[in-house]
This record gives structure tokens, C-alpha cells and sequence, in this order.
């Protein structure tokens, strides 16, 4: 092809996700058959600073003469590139101009781990550590644990932790029971993927 799609506009829909209108090339200039539209994108950087980001080159195609099409799959809070051609059988037209946008905030995925020590009967010490994706500005953690014994089950308590905070230490009500413990960061979006963790059994029951 010797035309690249014109007045390529860009509509942020949600932090993974962006909708694409184009102005298509004409047909006289797509010398043989129109296959597809394809837009190439590539990550650029993370809007969190010292974040490393890989800036691979990735393609959505858009088969046949159309104008529209969504991209999908994106990181939150990120800085994007984007570019379209148009392809015939032998291969990609010429590059539309470069765009560049932003995308907003998401949930962040859990936590990397969660580790449970149980020093003594009294005392259970957990340690985590912040979720490889933030997808935005940490805002906290929130803790929920609940003590079981066999099928029965205590009150679930709540914890609303600094995002600065990766160890919590808790009482134990009694020495037989153990605890599930549920652990997700927060961004401003809400609360992300949860780690579920459960204390091992202390006494052989």
C-alpha cells in the first residue's frame, strides 16, 4: 500500500482498554487486496517512577475496509505509543503518525507473597510484599482474617493498612485455632487481586 490511515483519534475507555477511529486510505492506493487495518502499540514508560517497563511492539489487526476497533489488554497508569498501517497480501503500507496516550489508574494484582511465622501460641507475624503491578498509586492494604477450627469459624476482623506496611503481628484469641488470611493492595480505583494465605495447624489435632 502507498497511503497510511489518516486523523487516527483515540478515546480512553477503562485503564486496560481504548477505542480507535481512523479515516481510511483509499482503495486506488492499496495496490492489491485490502487484508486489514493494524494498529502497533508499545508500552513507554510507567506513569510510577523507576518502574521498568518492556517497550515490546505488539499489533491488534482490524480485518477488512473499516474505520473503528478497540484495543484491549493494556497496563493502568502507563504511557502508550500507537501507530497504524494498512496491509495487502505482500505485506504494510506506510506509518500513520505516532500517538501517543495515557492510560488511567487500575487495581493493583496481590501481593507478591505472604509469609506466615508463628514464633509462639500467642503471637502469628505476617510479611508481604508489594504486588509486582501496582497499576497505579498504592493507597493501602486491607487485611481480613477470620480464626476456623474445623467448621466452625470466628468473626472476620478488618484491617486498613499504610501501602508503606509489609508485616502485621496478631494475637492469637486461642492456640488451637487457625486463621485464613485474605491480604489485597488498594489504589484510589478500589481493592485488587487477593493472596489467600491460612496459618498451618500448630498441634497435630
Amino acid at each position: 500500500p502507498k497511503a497510511a490511515p489518516t486523523d487516527v483519534r483515540i478515546r480512553v475507555l477503562n485503564s486496560t482498554a481504548i477505542a480507535l477511529t481512523w479515516t481510511r486510505v483509499p482503495l486506488d492506493t492499496i495496490q492489491g487486496q485490502l487484508k486489514e487495518y493494524r494498529a502497533y502499540f508499545w508500552r513507554d514508560s510507567s506513569l510510577l517512577k523507576n518502574l521498568w517497563v518492556s517497550r515490546k511492539r505488539q499489533f491488534v489487526s482490524f480485518p477488512g475496509d473499516r474505520n473503528r476497533g478497540t484495543v484491549s489488554r493494556l497496563f493502568p497508569y502507563s504511557n502508550y505509543k500507537l501507530e497504524m498501517v494498512v496491509t495487502n497480501g505482500r505485506g504494510d503500507g506506510p506509518r500513520s503518525e505516532m500517538k501517543e496516550f495515557p492510560t488511567p489508574e487500575g487495581v493493583p494484582s496481590s501481593p507478591r507473597y505472604l509469609r506466615i511465622r508463628q514464633p509462639n501460641l500467642e503471637t502469628i507475624n505476617l510479611e508481604w510484599d508489594h504486588p509486582e503491578h501496582p497499576n497505579g498509586i498504592l493507597t493501602g492494604y486491607t487485611l481480613r482474617y477470620q480464626p476456623f477450627n474445623g467448621s466452625r469459624t470466628g468473626r472476620t476482623v478488618v484491617e486498613n493498612l499504610s501501602p508503606n506496611q509489609t508485616r502485621f503481628t496478631l494475637q492469637r484469641s486461642d492456640p488451637i485455632s487457625r486463621y485464613r488470611f485474605v491480604l489485597r493492595a488498594r489504589t484510589q480505583v478500589g481493592e485488587g487481586e487477593a493472596l489467600v494465605e491460612e496459618s498451618p495447624a500448630l498441634l497435630d489435632e
